[in-house]
């Protein structure tokens, strides 16, 4: 037997290796004989010698079978051995006659299975031909013969994948028991052995085709159950065959007939600390090519401290999964627990503010996410709704709602509130402009100098500047825009341009005092693009960044800029960025995050230790410090 390759370079274990049973069933080891010239003949030496026991006694007086189960493109084999020397048969093939039952299922998902079961009966050499029923009915395409010895019956038999309608895709995550049903007599069972303790699905033993082999030997190796704790069936990459998405443990495996020629599977951490904090497992054809995304919802940290992240995982030509959409959608702390609402269909994926109880947005402290990970929609602010669709190679942000914050109360209080050590009181929540609030002459005064068209990607207001009235912030194309009625008389704006490839490159826009003055920074998450080198395969660089302009003398200017993430092709380091209340304003704390794909020894590029390309540099994981910067006047330095 071939042994299967596992991706992400993981070492094979032998299949031998592998336990013969579990609570519900023994396994199956299907023989793969592609290529090879099977005869029924009742004649076994072409099978292993070493065959399955059908160890479980269901019915009366024990006796020895064994069972073995081949398979190629078109069909599947049964060959038994069992201690049965006298045929009890008759014409009609009843139950209660020597047979044998091949029961196999078929997984729909959501843990139901579609179940067929498949008999047969040796003939009586002489007087009766053997037979395959499906149903109760003579199966066409089957064929069996049998062998008896002085010693044992031997029994052989080809059964036709096209009797399951389900194989024509899906040869998958199959299950599947052997039984001996040994009569004195027609009508008088003697006994029944059986591979299995029940008929049902779930009490069956996995039936390991080729591409599932060397996984579930991993399985076995870590300790780990064959039954996932989340499994879904899709076509994720190759032809129409489906494959098999599962989370076994703290794992996420893709396996099938034809994903990576069905000689490999893949096999990857998923970062958290078990099965149980994986919330959600789907596919959905986002892109519409007739290959679906894995939809992945996950906790990373304990069940009472947590931050909940949606990831969209595309499988790429090499069929190597790469997170191509990442949005945080739940936090829980002591303090608190913020749960946003997630709609996901191939039209595309929707975060709208949920459930939230305890946090206020006085007191909210929690860091940011790193990387490309969009933050959770938070009571207070402004967005009610964002809504991304898949456009080109990249998930865009195809519409966002906006709402009057939930916690008003909590704004106002904040926004009045003397300064304590929990930070600097906030400004209202950044909100959408009223109809007073537009001032859509200065807008189209700025639009004619810039030479822009087209609509505003973030548009909000906030106190950013000058008296208490408060701004419209516009973010078009790649400019940060900031005017008001209050703002150089009403007549005029400034802005600033981020250094951006593209205006999509810019992923998201809010504002807080960060400084202490009582106005709001503009905080930009966006993502700067390299062009790699040869040595690193000449992919693109993808340097992901925060990003904090303020309004000084009637000027917007950069006072903060760090590298949060990495990525180049499915690999990448995501960090983490807290405010920390210090004095009067906040500290921004720099935090190593985790890696997907990367380890400390093929990470490609050295630790910066100071400012690259503008943007302090990125803390890896496997470096334990943090960074921690403090407003000196004009802009955020290290402390």
């Amino acid at each position: 037997m071939r042994q299967l390759r596992l991706g992400l370079g993981l070492v094979v274990a032998s299949l031998w290796g592998m336990p013969n049973a579990n609570a519900a069933g023994r396994w199956f080891v299907a023989e793969p004989v592609q290529g090879e010239k099977v005869r029924i003949d009742g004649d076994l030496r072409e099978w292993p010698s070493k065959m399955t026991i059908l160890a479980e006694s269901r019915e009366g007086t024990a006796f020895d079978a064994r069972a073995v189960i081949g398979y190629d493109d078109n069909s599947l084999y049964l060959a038994l051995r069992v201690n049965d020397k006298h045929i009890a048969r008759t014409a009609a093939a009843r139950d209660a006659e020597d047979h044998a039952t091949l029961t196999l299922a078929f997984p729909r998902g959501k843990g139901e299975y579609s179940s067929y079961e498949v008999d047969v009966y040796p003939g009586n050499p002489g007087k009766l031909p053997a037979v395959v029923k499906l149903g109760g009915k003579p199966l066409a395409g089957a064929k069996a013969v049998e062998n008896p010895t002085d010693k044992e019956l031997l029994l052989e038999a080809s059964i036709p994948w096209s009797a399951f309608p389900e194989a024509a895709k899906l040869r998958v995550g199959l299950r599947a028991a052997v039984s001996y049903t040994n009569a004195d007599s027609p009508g008088s069972v003697k006994g029944v052995a059986s591979s299995a303790s029940g008929k049902g699905p779930k009490g069956l033993g996995a039936l390991l085709l080729e591409a599932e082999q060397g996984l579930s030997d991993l399985l076995h190796d870590k300790g780990l159950p064959d039954m996932p704790a989340r499994e879904a069936f899709g076509n994720v990459s190759g032809d129409a065959m489906l494959e098999r998405v599962a989370v076994f443990g703290p794992y996420l495996t893709i396996s099938g007939p034809r994903f990576r020629g069905g000689k490999e599977f893949y096999f990857a951490e998923l970062g958290v600390s078990s099965a149980d904090m994986v919330t959600r497992l789907s596919l959905a054809d986002f892109d519409g090519d007739g290959h679906q995304e894995v939809v992945i919802r996950k906790r990373f940290g304990a069940n009472d401290k947590y931050r909940e992240v949606l990831e969209v995982l595309k499988v790429g030509r090499d069929d190597a999964p790469f997170v191509c959409f990442s949005h945080e959608v739940g936090i829980k702390t002591s303090d608190g627990v913020i749960t946003n609402k997630v709609r996901v269909d191939d039209s595309g994926i929707e975060i709208a503010q949920g459930d939230s109880e305890g946090f206020e947005a006085d007191s909210y402290n929690e860091p940011l996410p790193g990387g490309n990970t969009f933050s959770a929609l938070l009571p207070w602010e402004s967005v009610a709704s964002r809504t991304f669709k898949w456009q080109g190679s990249a998930f865009v942000k195809a519409s966002e709602e906006k709402q009057t914050p939930k916690t008003k109360e909590a704004a106002t209080k904040a926004s009045h509130a003397r300064r304590s050590d929990d930070g600097p009181a906030q400004p209202a929540p950044p909100r959408p402009p009223s109809a007073d609030e537009l001032l859509d002459r200065v807008y189209a005064l700025y639009k004619k100098d810039r030479g822009s068209g087209g609509r505003a990607r973030f548009d909000f207001v906030t106190d950013a500047a000058g008296d208490s009235a408060p701004e419209r912030v516009v973010i078009h194309d790649k400019d940060i825009v900031v005017f008001g009625k209050g703002f150089r008389a009403g007549t005029s704006y400034t802005f600033i341009t981020v250094g951006v490839s593209d205006p999509k490159d810019i992923l998201d826009a809010t504002a807080r005092d960060l400084t202490g003055d009582g106005k709001a920074e503009i905080i930009v998450r966006a993502v700067m693009r390299a062009k790699a080198s040869k040595e690193l395969g000449g992919d693109t660089i993808d340097r992901h960044a925060l990003l904090v302009y303020g309004v000084k003398d009637d000027k917007l200017v950069r006072v903060f800029a760090a590298e949060t993430g990495r990525s180049l092709g499915k690999n990448q380091v995501i960090g983490s960025v807290a405010f920390e209340p210090a004095g009067k304003g906040v500290r921004i704390e720099l935090r190593p995050g985790r890696a997907v794909g990367w380890t400390e020894s093929t990470y490609p590029f050295p630790q910066d230790t100071s400012a690259a390309g503008g943007l302090e540099p990125l803390l890896l994981p496997w470096t334990s410090a943090k960074r921690s910067y403090r407003f000196n006047g004009s802009a955020y330095a290290r402390e």
